[in-house]
């Protein structure tokens, strides 16, 4: 594959991940000031959980909270996680990620469930069981899934609690909470046909209906149906005379995909011949869903013989099923409901997919205006009637199937009457040659008098020819050995998938002996598609030609042998957070700091992207984190120091490569297919620095993710900055970063796009310039700090804290996760009443003239 077919099969892709590289679904809810605690009817519960909460609100996406841990499974019990670095707009979607263990999660179940969300610890609202959503609707064995509830007004906590006694929920556990813009999530709209659903970005779920008895009914491998292979599979087993309803399906975190486009499943029953049952099919039905919503919900047949089916591969081959969406989703699901009288048995599922409505590969055989030139041939054994009695039986118009309009048809009339076998052919021959074995034939038809039903390919046949030598013939079911497709216009193909090479094709069509409605059938035209290597993919849709299509690991609708990135891990196959025209899950530097990925992200040696978040120090906070993993983020560990700057490339190439200062390489700079710049290898993709990560003080933590990269002195007093840190740690706590690129809003100069252009906190900050360093600084500070006084400490909740000093100046009360709590002004002295002060630690900054000094104070 050369670098330029890759280009330009990723363009369409690229261009729309460019303009929203940072909005994704399911966000976790984690860091620096976001707290997890247990609450039960009362609220804030102290001492009725057993164990931490802290993996609700940590990196760790994987690990989590057993319910089961409370001191007393009643009515009431929960769990809460508040955000006090932010308030979220009415409109985000909030919930949380759960799994029951190895029980399954019913409707009855999900009806003891509420979320709500509070602002400030005043109630703004509640799930009820019409609004309380969760993927899937009801979770199978050891299935984690996302409990959702779209709130209509603004909220800094959410809760997940149960509103009765329930055993199971003992058994439930809790792995994040999450809150994101729904309208941010990006469209997938690249035009791609058989675009699989699959990748590190989508889950597999599994639901069954409330009055399913597991574990007689149950899904294997269902983790294959997502795994970009597409010829892997799960199945769905369904035991003889067990009622109910199962689905599987999959669920895309990372973007929505657009209305109009055809939406499915690609399967394959356990035994052939089911599928020519019309009662197979009104069991399965399609669903699509947007975070939780129900959007679009198709019966593969409607009760009224319309199968709705766009492509339905049979015999040794899959059948490809699908509707039509009306609505946007990221979630799609096939239903399968075995009734009284009905043995399903197992069906077999491949993959989902969607794709534009125009995916169908036919090349039409016509007089002109095409590369299959042909046209009928004449003569009755080829194209007439024969069996009829008065001519009630004929065709007409049969040069209508070879003209260059496809809305023309030939009428074939059957007489209400059949005294003896009457029979309508017509056949098509090629006027290029010979179709190859593996080519598809067939036409396209509609019918009269009643809708179509598979019983009516009892009475059509087709057969192929070379020559006059037939080559192969198939009718029945037979025919669904190629496709078969029915439309909103009734419109169906029949044919077949050749073994050997053809250059004729002949459609009969016999309805037998008796008396029926009378009816008409109106061929519309001929066409073949071709698949030159053999693999089951058309010519038109492949893009390794002698290759394997089938194989695509991340899932976004080019097969692995026609891409250069065929990368597995936990980042995104479709965001491009830095703009370079490179997928996260491809780029070796997504954020374009300078710094690979790989050393960004081993931090914790688990091969994981998204769970290393490490700003901060465990001295002084309960969890690290901003919430901006560091392969995203901009300044790792929050000392004030972006990352391009505590890289290790000199001064002089990050005057070259990032002009404005904003902690971005810039995009102009030339870079191959790795996301690299070019200046910054030892050669054009080696992936190989010449500048190695910069570990002033040798203690093996790089500067980018040491508060003190000399071994002395934190770095945020080194450019003079320490009247940002709060806790005394040498970090920047106050967390709030509205363009999620981990520079936090008291110093980023731009919270709309990623980057802070000529950021203060950069080496080219005041204090660097004029020759002061932040030592000095941070000095002077410690000195004149002896003339303040902060007493009693520590206080009594209740009673009053003192400041004294001879100066006039402010003071600012802080909680321990940088919450503002009180400020004040003073004249010399100033008491602080902490009635109102729950107790724990905070942090006191006063700010005199010459002063500016922050306190650690235990309120007990």
């Amino acid at each position: 594959m050369t670098k330029k077919l890759f280009q330009k099969l990723t363009a369409v892709m690229m261009l729309l991940l460019s303009v929203v590289v940072m909005a994704q679904g399911y966000t976790p809810i984690r860091g620096m000031g976001v707290e997890a605690r247990a609450v039960n009817s009362g609220g804030i519960c102290l001492g009725c959980y057993n164990g931490s909460l802290n993996p609700l609100v940590d990196a760790d996406l994987n690990n989590n909270v057993s319910m089961g841990n409370f001191a007393t499974l009643v009515s009431g019990n929960g769990v809460s996680v508040k955000n006090t670095n932010t308030t979220y707009p009415a409109g985000y979607i909030t919930g949380f990620n759960v799994d029951l263990g190895t029980s399954v999660i019913t409707a009855t179940f999900l009806s003891a469930l509420r979320i709500s969300t509070y602002k400030a610890g005043v109630l703004q609202e509640s799930s009820t069981s019409a609004t309380l959503l969760s993927v899937p609707a009801f979770g199978g064995t050891k299935t984690r899934i996302f409990l959702h509830f779209k709130t209509s007004k603004e909220f800094d906590e959410v809760r997940l609690y149960q509103i009765n006694t329930l055993s199971l929920f003992g058994a439930m556990n809790v792995y994040y909470a999450f809150a994101f813009d729904p309208n941010k999530v990006p469209v997938d709209n690249n035009g791609l046909c058989d675009d699989i659903i699959a990748g590190s970005g989508v889950d597999g779920n599994v639901s069954g209906s409330s009055n399913f008895i597991a574990p007689l009914s149950y899904v294997q491998n269902r983790e294959r149906i997502g795994d970009g292979d597409k010829n892997s599979y799960g199945s769905i087993v369904l035991p003889a005379g067990l009622l109910g309803s199962y689905a599987v399906g999959v669920l895309d975190k990372n973007q929505v995909y657009p209305a109009g486009n055809r939406a499915g499943f690609v399967i394959e029953p356990d035994d052939q011949g089911k599928l020519l049952s019309a009662e197979f099919l009104k069991n399965i039905t399609i669903e699509t869903y947007l975070f939780g919503q129900l959007q679009d919900s198709k019966n593969l047949s409607d009760g009224g013989g319309l199968i709705n089916i766009k492509v339905l591969r049979f015999g040794s081959n899959k059948q490809k099923v699908s509707l039509i969406t009306s609505k946007p989703f990221n979630e799609i699901r096939l239903k399968v409901t075995q009734t009284v009288g009905v043995n399903l048995g197992a069906l077999k599922v491949f993959y989902a997919f969607e794709e534009p409505q125009g995916c169908d590969c036919n090349e039409y055989i016509q007089t002109s205006g095409t590369s299959r030139l042909g046209d009928i041939v004449p003569g009755a054994s080829w194209t007439g009637t024969s069996g009829t009695l008065f001519g009630l039986t004929n065709i007409a118009n049969t040069g209508n199937v070879v003209d260059t309009n496809t809305s023309n048809f030939a009428t074939v009339n059957f007489s209400p009457i059949n005294l003896l076998i009457p029979t309508v052919r017509l056949t098509v021959k090629s006027n290029t040659g010979d179709y190859p074995a593996g080519t598809f034939g067939g036409f396209t038809l509609t019918k009269s008098a009643n809708l179509f039903t598979i019983n009516a390919l009892d009475y059509i046949t087709v057969t192929f020819y070379k020559g006059t030598t037939v080559t192969e013939s198939r009718t029945s079911g037979g025919l669904f050995s190629g496709q078969f497709i029915t439309s909103a216009s009734n419109q169906f193909y029949v044919g077949f998938t050749s073994t050997k090479p053809f250059d004729r094709m002949k459609i009969e069509i016999n309805p037998g002996i008796g008396i029926t409605l009378a009816q008409q059938y109106y061929i519309y035209n001929a066409f073949v598609q071709l698949d030159s290597d053999g693999d089951g993919v058309p010519n038109c849709n492949d893009k390794c030609p002698n290759g394997d299509d089938s194989i695509d690991n991340n899932g976004n609708g080019i097969p692995d042998c026609a891409e250069g990135c065929v990368a597995l891990n936990d980042k995104s196959p479709t965001r491009d957070s830095d703009g370079d025209g490179i997928p996260d899950a491809c780029d070796l530097d997504s954020d374009n700091d300078g710094i690979p990925d790989v050393m960004e992200e081993d931090i914790n040696h688990n091969g994981l992207f998204e769970d290393d978040d490490v700003d901060g120090d465990l001295t002084f906070v309960s969890v690290l984190g901003d919430g901006v993993a560091n392969y995203l983020d901009l300044d790792s560990d929050n000392d004030g120091i972006l990352d391009l700057f505590e890289s290790g490339i000199p001064a002089s190439v990050i005057n070259q490569i990032d002009t404005d200062h904003n902690g971005i390489i810039d995009n102009g700079v030339p870079s191959g297919e790795n996301g690299i710049p070019d200046v910054l290898e030892t050669s054009p993709d080696s992936g190989v620095l010449k500048y190695p990560v910069k570990d002033s003080d040798g203690d093996g933590v790089p500067d980018f993710l040491d508060l003190k990269s000399n071994g002395s002195d934190y770095d945020l007093y080194q450019i003079g900055r320490a009247d940002l840190d709060l806790l005394g740690g040498g970090f920047i706590s106050t967390i709030s970063d509205s363009d999620a690129d981990g520079i936090q809003a008291v110093v980023d100069t731009d919270l709309i796009n990623r980057g802070a252009p000529n950021s203060p906190l950069s080496p080219y900050a005041s204090f660097a310039k004029n020759g002061t360093t932040g030592r000095e600084k941070a000095t002077d500070i410690a000195a004149t700090a002896n003339d303040i006084k902060v007493y009693p400490n520590p206080v009594k909740a209740g009673e009053n804290l003192n400041i004294r000093t001879t100066e006039e100046g402010t003071y600012t009360v802080f909680s321990a996760q940088g919450q503002l709590v009180k400020n004040g002004k003073f004249a010399g002295n100033a008491e602080i009443n902490t009635s109102s002060l729950p107790t724990g630690m905070y942090i006191i900054k006063v700010e005199t003239k010459s002063t500016v000094k922050s306190y650690k104070v235990i309120v007990k």
